[in-house]
Formats: C-alpha cells, sequence, structure tokens
C-alpha cells in the first residue's frame, strides 16, 4: 500500500516567504499542499501554483474559496479556514459540516493553535500558525500527515522543517 504525505499550514499573515520555503522543502515529496487561510497574499501569486488555499477572515482580496473538497485514494478531504464556523467559540459547525460532507478528514485553522482529533470518524487537523503561534505551543509550526492504508500519523514541523517534539499523534480512518 502507498504511502501519501499531506502538508498542511495555515495563519501566514503576510509572510510569503515561509510559504514559499514549505512549498520548495515539500513539492516533490507531499501529494497535496494546503494552506488554510489568512496568508494575505494576491490570489493570482505564482506561490500558489501546487498548493490549495482557502479564505481567512483577514484575506481581504477576493478571489480564495471559503472551501475546498479534495479526494486522496478515496479519502475526501475537506478544507475551510475556520471563521465561518466560528470555531473561536464552539467546533459544532464545523463539526457538523464535516458530517454533512461525509469527511474523513477536515482541515482548519484560525486558532493559531495545532490540535489533531478525531471525533465520529472523523480526523480534524488544525497545523497551527507558521507565523503567530497562540496558545501553550509558541513554536511557529505546520503540519504533515503520513497516509499509509488506514493509519494516519500527523507531526508538526517547525519553519526550518524539523520535527517539533511531542506533538506527533497517529489515527485510524475509514
Amino acid at each position: 500500500m502507498e504511502r501519501r504525505t499531506i502538508v498542511v499550514m495555515s495563519d501566514s499573515h503576510g509572510d510569503r516567504e515561509i510559504v514559499q520555503a514549505i512549498k520548495e522543502q515539500w513539492q516533490d515529496k507531499a501529494d497535496l499542499i494546503f494552506h488554510n487561510g489568512d496568508s494575505e497574499l494576491e490570489v493570482n501569486d505564482p506561490v500558489w501554483d501546487g498548493i490549495q488555499v482557502v479564505a481567512g477572515n483577514m484575506d481581504f482580496l477576493a478571489g480564495y474559496p471559503d472551501q475546498q473538497r479534495v479526494e486522496l485514494d478515496g479519502y475526501k478531504i475537506i478544507q475551510t479556514h475556520g471563521h465561518l464556523q466560528n470555531i473561536n467559540f464552539t467546533m459544532d459547525k464545523l463539526a457538523y459540516w464535516a458530517q454533512e460532507e461525509e469527511a474523513s478528514i477536515c482541515l482548519y485553522g484560525h486558532l493559531h493553535v495545532p490540535a489533531a482529533y478525531q471525533e465520529a470518524g472523523i480526523l480534524y487537523v488544525n497545523p497551527g500558525s507558521v507565523s503567530q503561534p497562540r496558545g501553550q505551543i509558541l513554536e511557529r509550526l505546520y503540519a504533515v500527515l503520513s497516509i499509509q492504508g488506514t493509519l494516519v500519523r500527523i507531526d508538526y514541523y517547525t519553519r526550518d522543517h524539523q520535527l517539533f517534539p511531542g506533538l506527533s499523534k497517529e489515527f485510524t480512518i475509514q
């Protein structure tokens, strides 16, 4: 069974260089690269070639979709920033949307806090922020999902592409 790699970043807030650096690091190794919004870059910036990107609450320039849906090896991956689902207050709207979409994996951002958890068979992943982290872990991070069959391993990496210790998790998805 072939291993698949997905890279997920979010909340770069105008830092084009880090988006480019992550893209260069992973473009030949990853099957998919996602940016979960608040890039504050123009929609036609060439950095987006090969990256699935959605609008965040700070992306005032028109043209980004609010959400995306991608399939990889039969797994449905959905992506949003999270502000439209009011995730600052509750994760319910995000969960309802993920259930409606029959998602295997739901990618989101907005909170600037790395998170990976599974609920009702859906894997939820927030990569944290590559520029402005919040919460207990004040490291600027992005996430890498390694999928082999039904096993998903999530690792978090620093801006210099080093594995951040203590946050890695494994899940089984259907």
